[in-house]
C-alpha cells in the first residue's frame, strides 16, 4: 500500500482530534510553506519534515517510519500549544523562576493524552534537550486537569 501526503494529514487530525488543549494548534502543514512552519513530503515510502524561511530550507529529518513521523508531528504540536498555556499559566510553582518547567509539564501533560510512550520519551530527554531543568520540577508543576 502506497501512504500519500493526504493519508499523513488525515492520520495526524485523527491522532489529535478531540484532546483538549490541542483543539486549533499548529500542526505540520498548517502553516504557510515558506513562513517556518513545518511541512510533510512523501516520496517512495519516506517521510520528510521540511521546515522553509524565506523559500531557504532550514531543517529537513527523513525517516522511513511513519510512527517516528507521527511523533516528530505530536512534539511540535505539543510544544506550540504548551508554550500557549504557559504563558496563561506563568507561575504556578512557588519559587520556579524557569518558565521552560511550565510549558514542559504542559508539553508531557499532553502527549500522554496522544500517546503515552512519547510522552516518556520526550520525558527522558529533557535533561538533555534542557539544561539546567530538573524533572523533579518538571513533574511537579501543578498542569492538573487545567486547560
Amino acid at each position: 500500500m502506497t501512504i500519500t501526503l493526504e493519508d499523513v494529514y488525515s492520520t495526524v487530525r485523527s491522532m489529535l482530534s478531540g484532546i483538549d488543549g490541542l483543539d486549533g494548534a499548529d500542526v505540520v502543514g498548517n502553516g504557510p510553506p515558506d513562513a517556518g512552519y513545518p511541512q510533510a513530503e512523501v516520496r517512495d515510502g519516506t517521510f520528510h519534515w521540511v521546515v522553509l524561511e524565506r523559500n531557504k530550507e532550514v531543517e529537513r529529518r527523513t525517516t522511513g517510519d511513519m510512527d517516528e513521523f507521527l511523533y516528530w508531528t505530536a512534539l511540535h504540536t505539543t510544544r506550540d500549544a504548551a508554550s500557549r498555556w504557559e504563558l496563561d499559566h506563568r507561575g504556578l510553582l512557588p519559587g520556579c523562576s524557569d518558565t521552560r518547567v511550565g510549558w514542559l509539564a504542559r508539553q508531557v501533560q499532553l502527549l500522554v493524552l496522544v500517546r503515552p510512550e512519547w510522552a516518556d520519551r520526550f520525558r527522558a530527554q529533557i535533561p538533555q534537550q534542557c539544561p539546567g531543568v530538573r524533572l523533579q520540577d518538571v513533574d511537579a508543576y501543578p498542569v492538573g486537569e487545567q486547560s
